[in-house]
């Protein structure tokens, strides 16, 4: 990759009007050159922690299911370090930035397990302390200075490409009718890995009732799992 690459994906932001298409030229402009896949998005801080949203994620479906899961949105070093600092730095950078926790150790180890030798996370701050990130996955390491400037540019202008068109993600999504709150409520616990009765016991409704929403939602998302719902509905930003 070039800083000529970057700057043909930036000329073709003006005629993009959703975040999705946003995701869907970076990735034709990232994937040729060994990047699995993206994640733009932002963080602002609420009484119960760290939110983060999504303007796009082209993870596998089953990547943002596992990394709730396992609680590693709270763990993870590059959003942490990225709170810290303005300059893009690779995931073997954050990685070493300090002695890892056990769950950190955990969370390098499923990195591995899924083929992701490195990545880059440039950070965008906002006026008044909330900030946004991209997050780039590579199947290579990340030794190239242009190689890492290019996909700098490209981050940034995608990143606030995404903000100026005020796109979110659940406008442009593929959901054909919107999911309500009911059935958002239910595949919150589902990403933490609940099941029906525990997720009944929780809203106070029957085990029965929490099956008929998540089944309503896998129809609406078009998917055949539970699992692949909770991923998607992540994605997507409802969550």
């Amino acid at each position: 990759m070039i800083l000529a690459d970057a700057k043909a994906f930036i000329e073709k932001l003006p005629q993009i009007k959703t975040s999705q298409e946003v995701g869907a030229a970076f990735t034709d402009f990232s994937a040729p050159h060994g990047f699995i896949a993206a994640a733009c998005g932002g963080g602002h801080d609420t009484p119960t922690g760290w939110s983060y949203d999504f303007f796009f994620n082209t993870w596998p479906l089953e990547w943002p299911a596992q990394y709730q899961k396992n609680d590693f949105v709270r763990h993870d070093p590059g959003p942490l370090l990225a709170r810290l600092t303005a300059k893009p730095f690779t995931f073997r950078e954050a990685l070493a930035y300090r002695k890892l926790t056990d769950k950190q150790i955990e969370f390098k180890n499923w990195l591995s397990g899924l083929g992701i030798h490195d990545g880059l996370v440039v950070p965008i701050h906002y006026p008044g302390g909330d900030f946004g990130l991209t997050g780039i996955i590579a199947d290579h390491l990340m030794e190239s200075t242009e190689e890492n400037l290019a996909l700098h540019l490209a981050s940034a202008y995608a990143h606030q490409h995404c903000r100026d068109i005020g796109s979110d993600v659940t406008e442009a999504s593929s959901v054909k009718a919107p999911l309500t709150a009911r059935e958002i409520e239910c595949l919150r616990w589902v990403v933490k890995g609940k099941s029906d009765t525990d997720i009944g016991a929780i809203l106070e409704i029957s085990p029965t009732t929490v099956h008929f929403h998540i089944e309503r939602v896998k129809k609406k998302l078009g998917v055949k799992t539970r699992t692949q719902a909770a991923a998607l509905v992540v994605t997507l930003g409802y969550i």
